[in-house]
């Protein structure tokens, strides 16, 4: 990712990423972990604060990753894909594995997940309207 070897070289001063793609520059020095933006601390990083400890709480957001079909897919196979989903997100050897990244598994419905990502546009929407009227 060329946003964490430009914070590694000076380039730039802040960036926002998974935790687990920073740790190379963190272990080697070239980066430092500020906060989390999670809800709770890393498992990776516990003695690094969440957003809203370090005073920020407006920049609190859960990770929303997951898998993405087209615009028309039909529900019956997103349905379908999602089932699968949870069947190997259930899975404690998966959830273990991941965990070990980083983070947490959490699986539920296609709508659960549209909702989620809707959450997130709408806060993210909100933070950028308060920065644009802060800056004029």
């Amino acid at each position: 990712m060329p946003a964490l070897h430009d914070l590694g070289e000076g380039r730039i001063h802040v960036a926002v990423t998974g935790l687990s793609l920073l740790l190379p520059q963190v272990q080697s020095g070239k980066a430092k972990v500020l906060m989390v933006t999670n809800h709770e601390r890393s498992p990776l990083a516990p003695d690094v604060p969440t957003a809203k400890e370090a005073g920020y709480p407006d920049l609190t957001f859960s990770g929303v990753v997951g898998f993405y079909g087209w615009r028309d897919i039909p529900a019956e196979l997103s349905e379908r894909i999602a089932a699968d989903v949870r069947a190997v997100g259930s899975d404690p050897a998966i959830g273990a594995r991941i965990a070990s990244l980083g983070s947490v598994v959490r699986v539920g419905t296609p709508a659960e997940f549209a909702a989620a990502i809707e959450e997130q546009r709408v806060k993210i929407a909100a933070i950028h309207q308060t920065i644009i009227k802060q800056t004029q």
